[in-house]
């Protein structure tokens, strides 16, 4: 089954009507996050700086992005996902849209591009996810955040139907050494579709428990 939004499926009939009340209160109180990507000409490697306490004391809970590490290797045209529940995943490429509209972000000008990415629920279904990103030829290089990548230029924000994310601070001659985290030779990595068949497995197995 494909459905075009995550919000048809808060819609269902069978989900408890305080679990969408959660749903919701998590969108209206989610707190900004921070993450870090690193690239040299030739890879990258995309991270979140987990933060339990905001300034105003407030904790947090999680974040509305994907939290995992992100490896990028542009000689082997590989995009590597840490996952620490299902594995090392490897991610195909978006066909990306490039249109005619711009805008500024922290002084560059950035072309927008739009993708649309089959994701899968941990509920058991696929569902479609349009995304969209501003980069910046100025930087050519095609990194971005998380697994999105592939434009001609460093993707500066990416907006998708649960978050926003948008570059804050931008060092192109750092003093310290890049750190890249590879993923080891020894670890395997899987197919997004092997995934999947984790992820229903485990859904499964945790349906039987109860």
């Amino acid at each position: 089954m494909y459905v075009d939004s995550f919000l048809t499926d808060l819609r269902h009939k069978d989900i408890p009507m305080d679990v969408k009340q959660t749903v919701v209160e998590a969108y209206n109180n989610a707190m900004p996050e921070e993450f870090v990507l690193h690239f040299t000409a030739e890879e990258s490697y995309y991270y979140h700086l987990p933060s339990l306490v905001t300034p105003d004391g407030i904790i947090n809970n999680g974040s509305m992005a994907n939290t995992n590490s992100i490896y990028t290797n542009n000689t082997q045209s590989s995009i590597i996902e840490s996952d620490p529940y299902v594995g090392n995943i490897a991610h195909e490429a978006l066909e990306w849209e490039i249109t005619n509209k711009t805008k500024t972000i922290g002084g560059y000008k950035c072309f927008q591009a739009t993708a649309t990415e089959k994701l899968y629920s941990r509920r058991g279904f696929f569902y479609n996810r349009k995304v969209i990103a501003w980069f910046t030829p100025q930087i050519p290089l095609n990194y971005g955040p998380q697994y999105y990548n592939g434009l001609p230029g460093l993707i500066l924000e990416l907006d998708a139907s649960k978050f926003t994310l948008r570059a804050t601070e931008l060092n192109l001659n750092p003093q310290e050494e890049i750190k890249i985290k590879r993923p080891s030779e020894k670890e395997k990595v899987i197919s997004q579709k092997e995934s999947h068949e984790r992820v229903k497995r485990a859904s499964e197995d945790s349906k039987k428990l109860r």
